[in-house]
């Protein structure tokens, strides 16, 4: 790295490739901030890391236990459901890995074996496409030969985005089963599925073969939301035909798109986020659960406005009644001594107040909530923490990578300590551009090092949770939600023997 202290200090992108970038639809300026975040990553060798003071737990006020709410009329607070739909199957259907490559190379005594040792494995009872349940009744019937065609579709299905895989055993999607999930909640005013690039008439066709109530809109995580690789020195990769490679992202990047929300779903006040692979059903104790987050959202943000426009009349006694109802609402006694407005600040947002002039600002920011669940004791991830952010300690989402090994070990590895998982629900106000401009230089990002053409690269990638789940952006709240509420499907065999039927009763 000492060798490349020099080159790394004098970064620049040639004018043809910034024309190129340009020409892709790639934002030129978040590419040259990225070049320098990976530049700063390849001379220190590592991201940027926040020294944990403490985890955030019911019993040091960091996660609110999940009040109970009096209900608000859910039409005052529209809610849209925004889900990240882009990622790949490849994780998933990690054991096809070997089949895959076999059926790429149509080597049919390979083929056969690859199948065979599936099958051994307990495959069959997994939910599968049709085309691979139909290569798994040839090979039960003992052919030696697998058509050409056959083999080409099995490679279609299994390279579909994780979102169009089956989720059961019957056949339903991950989309199908997230789609039936929003509709039964009843309460939200439309859906929303990030796909991949060119993948949007794909979801549109698989949404529209079996049509809901709830209008759905699809977005593409297309090259306005990616970022290029770099090369060890910190220069633009460029592949064969001498053009920047391009990559998304990271799943931060979709906060772009939230303003989008708006012109879609005018009337809408905020985004409830759900990984499309976490599938809870609909079962009345989920139903329930999942009303009561939203409304939870709801009742707390109807309170915020109120703040709002009390701070912008300067009507401290308003102010101060509002905040009371907050506090009230999450369970906090205000004694009559305490300034309810700072005892807002600092119980549930945990964000110091200087001064009252800052207040209106402040409770300018979006308001987020973020459901966290139980730690089981076997969860392995990043959970919500206070942490040294820019020299000042503040509640932090965090990820695993962004903590030292011995953070690690002390805050995140002992349950004792990391008593709940990272967030399995998000309800978010809906961001501007203003927002996300003032956001621009955040320091919730990673370097993702991978090897590309037979040389090691490196790209840019920030965390969405971690951008919402900050209160030097946010006004956010970590609240403890029912564990049922987390199921994710990571693997093929999550899912054995499951059909519709079990989570959509």
């Amino acid at each position: 790295m000492d060798g490349n202290s020099n080159n790394l200090a004098n970064l620049s992108i040639p004018a043809a490739v910034e024309g190129a970038i340009d020409a892709m639809g790639l934002n030129l300026a978040t590419i040259r901030l990225h070049q320098r975040h990976v530049a700063q990553y390849l001379s220190s060798g590592t991201s940027c890391l926040f020294k944990i003071s403490d985890s955030c737990r019911i019993n040091n006020g960091g996660i609110m236990p999940f009040p109970k709410v009096s209900g608000v009329k859910f039409e005052d607070v529209p809610i849209v459901a925004f889900v990240p739909a882009a990622g790949a199957s490849s994780r998933y259907l990690m054991p096809m890995t070997d089949l895959v490559e076999s059926l790429r190379q149509l080597d049919h005594q390979m083929v056969m074996r690859r199948v065979t040792e599936l099958l051994a494995s307990g495959v069959a009872s997994c939910p599968l496409p049709d085309s691979f349940q139909e290569l798994i009744r040839l090979v039960k019937s003992g052919v030696s030969v697998i058509p050409k065609e056959l083999a080409a579709r099995v490679l279609v299905q299994i390279d579909a985005p994780k979102a169009l895989y089956p989720a059961v055993t019957d056949g339903l999607t991950f989309l199908d089963v997230k789609r039936i999930e929003h509709e039964a909640i009843g309460v939200l005013s439309g859906e929303i599925y990030v796909c991949p690039p060119n993948k949007r008439d794909d979801f549109l066709h698989q949404a529209n073969s079996k049509q809901r109530k709830l209008t759905m809109k699809c977005y593409e995580q297309g090259p306005s939301l990616a970022t290029v690789r770099f090369d060890s020195s910190a220069s633009v990769a460029l592949d064969e035909a001498g053009q920047p490679s391009y990559v998304p992202a990271g799943h931060g990047a979709l906060a772009h798109l939230l303003p989008k929300v708006k012109l879609d779903f005018p009337e809408a006040r905020g985004v409830f986020i759900r990984n499309i692979d976490n599938i809870a059903g609909t079962s009345d104790e989920v139903l329930s659960s999942s009303r009561q987050f939203l409304n939870v959202f709801r009742e707390s943000l109807l309170c915020v406005d109120a703040i709002r426009q009390a701070l912008s009349r300067q009507d401290s006694s308003d102010a101060s009644k509002y905040s009371r109802q907050l506090l009230i609402l999450w369970g906090i006694e205000a004694d009559a001594n305490e300034d309810p407005l700072s005892k807002v600040l600092s119980r549930l947002f945990h964000t110091d107040l200087s001064k009252i002039n800052d207040a209106q600002a402040i409770f300018a920011r979006p308001f987020v909530l973020m459901g966290q669940v139980p730690n089981t004791k076997r969860d392995v991830g990043g959970t919500c923490v206070f942490a040294d952010v820019g020299g000042k300690v503040q509640k932090l989402c965090l990820e695993l990578p962004h903590a030292s090994s011995e953070d690690r070990k002390i805050f995140l590895e002992d349950p004792a300590k990391a008593t709940h998982f990272n967030p399995v629900f998000v309800a978010a106000e809906i961001l501007d551009n203003s927002i996300l401009h003032a956001w621009a230089d955040h320091p919730f990002w990673l370097v993702a090092k991978k090897s590309w053409r037979g040389r090691d690269v490196y790209y840019q990638e920030s965390i969405l949770y971690e951008l919402l789940g900050s209160s030097q952006h946010c006004n956010v709240i970590f609240v403890e939600i029912p564990r049922i509420l987390f199921n994710p499907h990571k693997t093929l065999f999550d899912a054995v023997n499951k059909t519709s039927d079990f989570w959509l009763s």
